[in-house]
């Protein structure tokens, strides 16, 4: 299941030793211009920064992995709107992802490669998936 990067990468998470790689992603900047949060900690609505909403502040990256049209969401995913988005940017999928959302299977009928987009507040997560 090849998965790549859309944009030249702000950051990607790591590989994982057993194989389950994650799906990379990078931070847009918000809307309206300015820079993208710095990834890698806690703030903006994430870990145990006390949700400081100050855009500069490091953000925690969500860590999705996909098996097949199975997505599982480990960390920095609740509360995130997830959006798959077909080659035209028409989002063709789209649900939101709660504390208890552990996984989500995508319809069947989908199938090439797609964007995914996580949203969380201000921050917009995206990357690549082949279905």
């Amino acid at each position: 299941m090849p998965m790549t990067l859309m944009v030249s990468a702000v950051v990607s998470n790591n590989v994982w030793a057993d194989g389950d790689d994650p799906i990379p992603f990078i931070i847009l900047p918000p809307e309206g211009g300015g820079d993208a949060p710095l990834p890698g900690g806690p703030g903006n609505d994430g870990g145990s920064g006390g949700g400081n909403s100050n855009p500069k502040s490091p953000v925690l990256m969500p860590t999705v992995v996909q098996d097949g049209y199975t997505l599982y969401f480990y960390s920095g995913c609740a509360g995130s709107t997830l959006q798959i988005r077909d080659e035209f940017e028409t989002v063709v999928y789209s649900t939101a992802i709660t504390d208890e959302t552990d996984e989500i299977t995508l319809p069947t009928t989908l199938s090439g490669s797609y964007e995914i987009r996580l949203i969380r507040g201000s921050n917009t997560f995206v990357g690549e998936i082949e279905l």
